[in-house]
């Protein structure tokens, strides 16, 4: 068993020889002559990125060895250390060797000093194992004071040592942080500053920099980049009301990154009804059913052709017949079940079968009597006022809204539709006034 003694006895070597080989034997493999450290570079981050984590690490391990202040060969290192689980401790070693090899190197002992700084943090068992006498986070911020006072210039060093200070002002090393209020409170509003980054910068530069990292090779850290730029460009050009370029943006991240983000797709949805782009919509929602081929694609598929006819006035298509079937050959639960009898309704009343619909439409409220959610039964109210303006009904459509605000006067109503509504109605929750704004100005639509 290696007790402490011994391990800082045999420390400098071992540490070396671990992470360095090509540095103490002569045997070993390695690249004669200067090497292309740009190249061998680019060739480990490769591998590093596709997993082959060994690979990438003789190439830094080559690099260092004939070129002990690259720092990149470092930091490359420490990114495929910590790409696997539990490797922070050997981060920490990988430094300390370094710094054995090349004790004046300050970029070296920033990063053994931002590991420590990390530990004392929140990592309790590597702040265990190193094992240090005293406030690790004080030790951290003496050392980046003498940084500070040994490179008055560097901005980075400054910035960095403002901040330990703050949180060894804050106790953020020693005190629970659900507890600690001053932590808190910076870190919310560091989170706010983090939202707003983009907020001066104009959509040019913004489209400059979405270019910059299209045009390289995607990775999963570079996609996540690409994501938030295209969120925040599509954002721009629709607070600009330039929908049409928006809508662009939204379709070129669908089609060439990924085919499977909710915000996008979202994008996409909300962006083709309000330009009542119905082709491209429904080309779309093909494309995102064929690949999920789940009840709600096909649900969403089938208000693209829905929203379509509605608004060209169109025959319903026959093709649609199968889709539906579909969808009911899917429902498993109740949400499902009242999803696909809302779109039966809808369905009746293009078609132009009204009795049909009101049928569908007295099954349904019957079965929602006691029902206090606002969505569902404003969502059979509008339905209601549908079937209404569809019949040209005009004081049974404004009726739905009365109904909905004072529904016990019509409970006992003569015509069983009537009062239908007014059960179902009965226990809709009114606490908030919006919902019923919200629905007079749904019903004002139709």
């Amino acid at each position: 068993m290696i007790t402490r003694k011994k391990f800082l006895t045999l420390g400098t070597l071992g540490v070396i020889s671990f992470f360095f080989p090509t540095y103490l034997f002569s045997n070993s493999k390695s690249i004669s002559g200067s090497l292309d450290v740009n190249t061998l570079l680019k060739n480990a981050r490769n591998f590093r990125k596709q997993g082959e984590n060994n690979q990438a690490k003789e190439i830094y391990q080559q690099i260092i060895s004939q070129y002990p202040n690259e720092i990149r060969a470092y930091d490359g290192m420490r990114k495929t250390l910590l790409s696997q689980k539990k490797k922070e401790w050997e981060v920490i070693l990988m430094f300390k060797g370094a710094l054995l090899l090349n004790p004046n190197n300050v970029a070296l002992k920033q990063r053994l000093y931002r590991e420590y700084f990390n530990a004392a943090l929140g990592n309790k068992k590597i702040k265990k194992v190193i094992n240090f006498n005293g406030r690790l986070l004080s030790e951290v911020r003496q050392k980046y004071e003498t940084f500070v006072q040994n490179h008055p210039n560097n901005s980075n060093i400054q910035k960095q040592f403002a901040k330990i200070s703050r949180l060894m002002e804050w106790n953020a090393d020693t005190q629970n942080s659900n507890n600690n209020t001053a932590l808190k409170t910076y870190k919310k509003t560091q989170h706010k500053n983090f939202k707003k980054r983009f907020n001066d910068i104009p959509l040019s530069q913004l489209e400059t920099k979405l270019n910059t990292l299209l045009s390289k090779p995607l990775s999963k850290d570079r996609k996540q980049h690409i994501r938030e730029l295209h969120n925040v460009v599509i954002r721009k050009y629709r607070k600009d009301k330039n929908n049409i370029t928006a809508l662009n943006k939204a379709l070129s991240y669908y089609n060439t990154v990924d085919k499977n983000d909710p915000l996008i797709l979202k994008y996409i949805r909300d962006l083709t009804k309000l330009q009542k782009n119905f082709d491209t919509l429904i080309t779309i929602e093909t494309q995102n059913h064929t690949q999920k081929n789940s009840f709600w694609s096909a649900l969403a598929l089938l208000d693209a052709h829905l929203k379509k006819t509605e608004d060209q006035n169109i025959p319903v298509p026959f093709q649609l017949n199968s889709l539906i079937q579909f969808l009911e050959d899917n429902i498993d639960n109740p949400d499902k079940k009242f999803e696909f009898n809302t779109r039966k309704i809808k369905l009746d009343i293009l078609r132009n079968q009204p009795e049909a619909a009101k049928d569908k439409i007295m099954t349904i409220c019957k079965s929602m009597f006691g029902v206090s959610n606002t969505h569902s039964i404003d969502r059979m109210n509008v339905l209601i006022a549908k079937y209404y303006a569809k019949k040209g009904d005009a004081e049974g459509k404004n009726r739905v809204l009365s109904i909905a605000s004072n529904p016990q006067s019509y409970a006992e109503n003569t015509d069983p539709l009537i009062q239908s509504i007014a059960l179902m109605n009965q226990n809709r929750a009114s606490v908030k006034s919006v919902h019923i704004q919200n629905l007079q100005k749904l019903i004002s639509k139709l």
